[in-house]
């Protein structure tokens, strides 16, 4: 490869990432939508592994977890709020790393903590980037600019 085919490889990397990054968001947003859709209608289970792992009323807290697994997912989808998504978000998935799949085994068989460690973590990341330019944020912020 030339120098000159490696930095336009470069610079069209560096042009696209951010399609690349509301993809990621968008993605994101419709995997916890759906997840809260799983929950709403398994909700037993849900009630069944919130009695197992914590000392708190199954009713209550499985309501959370759906609520904001489905307005959380599709404001994220959308960029609408970001970081207040994501900021209702963390707690679940913190509490699904460390309480609910914190007793499975790393990389075992049959086990969903890699995904709640993976949506945790893209969380978090989220919560600091923010939006970005396909969202409802930055279409309001430049709104108010001009």
């Amino acid at each position: 490869m030339q120098l000159t085919d490696q930095i336009t490889a470069e610079s069209t990397m560096v042009e696209t990432r951010h399609y690349w990054i509301e993809f990621l968001r968008i993605f994101l947003g419709g995997l916890l939508f759906y997840k809260g859709f799983y929950f709403v209608e398994n909700i037993s289970v849900v009630y069944e592994m919130i009695e197992q792992n914590m000392q708190i009323p199954a009713f209550v807290l499985a309501h959370y977890v759906v609520a904001v697994h489905l307005v959380g997912g599709l404001m994220l989808m959308f960029g609408v709020l970001t970081r207040i998504a994501t900021a209702i978000q963390i707690p679940v998935l913190v509490g699904a790393v460390f309480f609910v799949h914190g007793r499975e085994a790393f990389l075992g068989e049959g086990t969903n903590l890699e995904f709640a460690l993976l949506v945790l973590v893209l969380l978090v990341v989220y919560f600091f980037y923010g939006a970005g330019k396909w969202s409802v944020d930055h279409w309001i912020i430049r709104r108010k600019e001009k």
